[in-house]
């Protein structure tokens, strides 16, 4: 049957530890092939898992059989055709969503990142065994429950092939669990390492946005028999991964709902609530809809698709508003966040010079290893796909449609029975449903052409109004201010240090780039002052408007100084307003009340 059973130990907190061992019959007479998945689906970046494994061992009942590794990440074992036997460790210290880490407070477990893969293997178990230092410690995963493994804890798991087992992370530690119903599909609500948080108003508010991602697509996938949030809750971080029936979020300690103030929305709490949605949003769109290209996942090397912007884009569009149609956040909120996007979005000059079609395909070495120069040459695919998002709404409601029609036509044709999509799918069927040949056009210059999109046209159809003004620094990025001096622009992302104004990237065209300043340079004086946050924003305002600033500044311990010249800072900055006149296409598009 070609049966393959893991078990993974939870070894050692102190050092980071686990230790996992593989046991099986082998199938055929030839040498055993057993490999590690170089990336993780979703996260489009070689993280080669394989540099954690350590002290690789094959043995079976007559002792110990030779092996050799072939690459990073492959091994071949020969055997004797008696059940085999493989162990290794593990080292788990990586605090992020992707990987493992291990200490005496929880236990993140990516299989993809521990679980070597038999090659030929089918049916799979993984049993989790439990950490005696640990009794109050529970488990958390979407993976199977044997039939005697109580709810939520260590035992017996199966998994029907090695990609289910991957796509089902598991968070063990003092869980805190709460569970809904939508659909007579349970959802639980799991948080580990968050300091007092309010789990019932969480997982309350979690289901409305559940149903909310639901009604988009007319009904949850036909394979959801059950969902996981597994929320891990440190001093400092934030992420999230999508899985088939599950997601691995990553966010502050104190960003859930405080349980004495049960009417206060932090927007640390509505960060995370977004993160949430957007992750449960791909549910649908990345784990059942995908591209054609990434039907079939290869996890020894890149595998590349230009519709990132189409499948993380269009859920960057739903994450927020659903929080708005449901009532989590107020009108003025969500347009407050989406002014946000369209700021960064308007700042960033890579738009002038890549597609979002080429940040898509270039995700691999470019958006997900961006350096000093990315805002000059990276277009965020997950931001600038949002705006073609809405800009796309837009035009349909204009036609009396919508683009949460489109998404319900795109999971009927290749989404429920997951075909995959290319831009000839997306092609036919936009074009059916709007029977609009035009915008089919015009979907497309947006996704594949270097270039601005219509957002004052867009926004107009929502009853809405766009204003811009200057921006104080390269960080400002909403609210609408006045200013006794208008701003002067500089150009560069910097953050003031004990010791000056460490400049981290510098936009082109931009006074920073004419003046000569670098990214790395610190810059310790200001027209003879030392350079202070306060110092800088004084000298701004009171040196008069059409005089040049003296800068002294290190570069690799080299003493420099440079003239910045005087301009105006750029109205980049968006406003998004209501008009009262129009109020009635604006609960239309947000699915609100009067």
């Amino acid at each position: 049957m070609n049966q393959v059973r893991y078990q993974l130990s939870l070894l050692d907190p102190v050092s980071h530890y686990y230790q996992v061992r593989i046991e099986f019959t082998p199938w055929s007479s030839a040498p055993i092939e057993l490999q590690l998945p170089a990336w993780i689906p979703g996260s489009y970046m070689i993280r080669d898992f394989a540099r954690n494994l350590q002290r690789f061992k094959a043995s079976d009942s007559k002792g110990a059989l030779s092996w050799q590794q072939l690459d990073k990440q492959q091994w071949q074992v020969n055997h004797q055709g008696l059940p085999v036997r493989i162990e290794y460790l593990v080292y788990a210290f990586d605090l992020s969503v992707r990987a493992n880490y291990f200490n005496d407070e929880v236990a993140v477990i990516n299989p993809a990142a521990c679980c070597l893969e038999v090659i030929g293997a089918a049916q799979l178990e993984l049993e989790l065994i439990a950490p005696s230092a640990y009794p109050d410690w529970r488990v958390a995963t979407g993976l199977r429950r044997d039939a005697n493994t109580a709810f939520a804890s260590f035992g017996l798991y199966h998994a029907d092939h090695y990609q289910h087992l991957i796509d089902c992370p598991l968070l063990c530690g003092n869980l805190c669990i709460e569970s809904f119903m939508l659909d007579a599909v349970p959802h639980h609500v799991v948080v580990v390492g968050a300091y007092q948080p309010d789990m019932a108003r969480f997982s309350q508010e979690l289901q409305r946005i559940c149903a909310a991602q639901r009604d988009v697509f007319g009904e949850l996938p036909h394979d959801l028999s059950e969902y996981w949030f597994l929320t891990w809750a440190v001093d400092k971080g934030y992420g999230g991964l999508e899985h088939r029936n599950s997601t691995l979020l990553l966010c502050n300690r104190f960003d859930l709902p405080n349980p004495q103030a049960p009417s206060q929305q932090t927007d640390d709490y509505i960060t995370l609530l977004g993160l949430c949605s957007h992750e449960y949003f791909h549910t649908w769109w990345v784990k059942r809809a995908r591209p054609k290209a990434l039907l079939n996942y290869r996890l020894n090397a890149e595998q590349y698709t230009d519709q990132l912007w189409l499948y993380e884009g269009f859920t960057s569009y739903f994450d927020d508003y659903a929080l708005v149609r449901t009532g989590l956040i107020s009108v003025e909120k969500y347009l407050q966040l989406l002014s946000e996007t369209f700021s960064r979005v308007t700042r960033a000059s890579s738009q002038m010079h890549q597609s979002l079609a080429a940040s898509s395909l270039n995700a691999w070495t470019m958006y997900y290893k961006q350096d000093e120069n990315a805002q000059n040459a990276v277009v965020n695919y997950y931001a600038k796909g949002s705006l073609v998002a809405l800009c796309l709404d837009a035009r349909l409601q204009q036609q009396g449609l919508s683009l949460t029609g489109f998404m319900q036509a795109c999971w009927q044709a290749f989404g429920r029975e997951e075909l995959g999509s290319d831009w000839d799918t997306l092609a036919a069927i936009l074009l059916e449903y709007s029977q609009n040949s035009a915008l089919v056009q015009e979907l497309w210059q947006w996704v594949h052409q270097i270039g601005v999109l219509p957002l004052e046209h867009a926004i107009e159809t929502f009853g809405l109004s766009l204003s811009w003004r200057a921006a104080l620094n390269q960080q400002d990025v909403s609210g609408n201010k006045t200013f006794v001096v208008e701003p002067r622009a500089f150009g560069a992302w910097y953050e003031f240090k004990t010791d000056g104004m460490a400049v981290s990237a510098v936009a082109e065209q931009s006074p920073a780039k004419q003046a000569g300043i670098m990214a790395g340079d610190l810059i310790i004086a200001v027209d003879g002052l030392r350079m202070t946050e306060q110092n800088w924003r004084e000298v701004n305002q009171r040196k008069a408007c059409d005089a040049a600033i003296e800068l002294h500044l290190f570069r690799q311990q080299r003493l420099l100084t440079v003239t910045l010249q005087p301009a105006p800072a750029a109205s980049t900055l968006a406003i998004l307003t209501t008009n009262p006149a129009q109020a009635a296409l604006l609960q239309r598009w947000l699915g609100i009340g009067a």
